[in-house]
């Protein structure tokens, strides 16, 4: 499957993804450990959805985003990978205090354990107007499991959560950016309306299911990048998306546990997290 283009067929709209929102001290601990563009402390994030409110927008669901009367003046979409405690513990409060929501997706076979939100918190954020969605059972690349695995995945993680916080569970978010048009049909068979891929850009494509780009927020973003994101300024864009594509080409020749190993490799991870 291609890269999706920054001009989509759907509304442009931008969906942010974030995973973790940390103090200073705990994201210093975390450079080894994991990705550092996928950490942000709290002042930056408090920061971002400060500018969100004080300039107007107002922030969307993938439900809306879909709804064909959406009128996207103004508005994202900010999405959460994985379900870190941390979203529940210092992520939520801020966006509570500016009137906005999100969307989490959660690894439903992390739930509980250590560093991830328990039941009780995700009973408590979908209370709350947060959208709790499906991010697989384990955070597999699902390029790397068999078919049946990736149905297993797919429709156990959705079934799970919908039994247990008696909410609908309409969409996924492709662990590790793995994903290919057999998980797409994997994903429709399993009753999903639509994926989050890690794929930048402002467009989505509305098939069966739809497909949705995101741009992932760094805490090395300050406000005025992170203005030109949200305000879709492809110029500022397109240096993400060239560089997506190269990731891409890269993992195609060396293969994603080859892929993997470079990428530890390149950001000095020593244990990484999900």
């Amino acid at each position: 499957m291609g890269i999706l283009s920054i001009i989509g067929k759907g509304p442009r709209i931008p969906v942010l993804m974030y995973h973790e929102v940390v103090e200073a001290e705990e994201r210093a601990r975390k450079v080894r450990r994991t990705n550092p563009a996928y950490t942000l402390t709290v002042g930056r994030f408090r920061e971002q959805m400060a500018w969100l409110a004080d300039n107007g927008y107002h922030t969307l669901t993938l439900y809306d985003v879909l709804d064909p009367s959406c009128r996207p003046e103004k508005s994202v979409v900010i999405t959460f990978d994985d379900g870190w405690e941390n979203n529940y513990i210092h992520a939520l409060p801020i966006l509570r205090e500016f009137g906005l929501t999100a969307t989490i997706f959660v690894v439903t076979g992390f739930i509980g354990t250590p560093g991830y939100l328990s039941w009780e918190q995700l009973r408590k954020m979908a209370d709350s107007g947060i959208s709790i969605q499906s991010h697989t059972v384990s955070h597999r690349p699902l390029e790397e499991v068999g078919e049946a695995e990736v149905a297993e995945e797919l429709g156990a993680s959705k079934r799970i959560l919908e039994e247990q916080l008696g909410i609908r569970v309409d969409f996924l978010s492709m662990p590790q950016g793995s994903w290919n048009r057999g998980i797409l049909a994997s994903a429709r068979a399993a009753g999903y309306r639509g994926v989050c891929t890690s794929d930048p850009g402002l467009g989505h494509s509305f098939g069966a299911p739809a497909v949705f780009s995101r741009i992932n927020i760094a805490d090395r973003d300050p406000v005025s990048s992170f203005s030109r994101i949200v305000g879709m300024d492809k110029l500022f864009l397109l240096p993400l998306v060239g560089a997506t594509r190269l990731k891409r080409l890269v993992r195609a020749f060396i293969g994603h546990r080859g892929y993997r190993r470079l990428y530890r490799l390149c950001y000095r991870i020593h244990d990484e997290q999900g």
